[in-house]
């Protein structure tokens, strides 16, 4: 069972914050089911990924508010290794269309003494490395991973809709993803972005 509870912070349109929790479940069927609980407060959804269920949450909410997330993450600049905290904010934005609610990914990071902020309609992976950018660092994080990878489908979720390759044997990553579908049906589904673990291994010139 691929589950999960993810403690964040809500934000009203006054700037109150709320301590929330977030269920995050992935199922078999290739859906997530989500729920939203904090004081007075539950809601569900059900989606297709991660994104879009988030963005199903929020849209339930009043307009207004904001999710706030906190993020710790090695980085290395040079020869040091460090732990810095992205703040990660989502919201619900309609600058395209009114009529069509897309995520607003906001990224904010304090590093040596000053604050970096990068953001990004519906694609999460722009905010990303544009703050790294700024930075002038490298996230040690999965997104960064020459063991992770994703299927360019058009609609993929970048977010937490990462593939963990690093225990299949005899990959082909000069191929396109949809010719070494085998390859992830072998993987670990599902990983986050931010996620880091023992077998990192800085991809060569990834941009996301």
């Amino acid at each position: 069972m691929n589950e999960k509870i993810i403690i964040t912070k809500l934000i009203d349109d006054k700037g109150q914050i709320q301590d929330t929790n977030l269920y995050v479940r992935f199922r078999e069927n290739d859906t997530v089911h989500m729920i939203l609980i904090g004081k007075s407060l539950y809601i569900e959804s059900e989606a297709g990924t991660y994104v879009q269920g988030l963005l199903e949450l929020m849209t339930n909410l009043p307009e207004g508010y904001s999710h706030k997330f906190l993020n710790s993450v090695q980085i290395t600049n040079g020869n040091s290794i460090e732990i810095v905290t992205i703040e990660e904010y989502v919201l619900v934005t309609r600058q395209y269309d009114p009529d069509e609610p897309q995520l607003k990914f906001k990224l904010v990071c304090e590093y040596r003494g000053n604050i970096f902020e990068a953001d990004a309609v519906v694609d999460f992976s722009i905010a990303l490395q544009a703050l790294q950018d700024k930075m002038d660092i490298s996230f040690n994080i999965c997104a960064n991973c020459s063991n992770a990878d994703f299927r360019s489908t058009g609609g993929e979720d970048l977010r937490q809709g990462w593939f963990c390759l690093r225990d299949v044997s005899n990959r082909h990553s000069d191929l396109p993803w949809f010719q070494r579908e085998d390859e992830f049906q072998e993987a670990y589904s599902n990983v986050n972005a931010f996620h880091w673990c023992p077998m990192y291994i800085k991809a060569v010139d990834r941009m996301l």
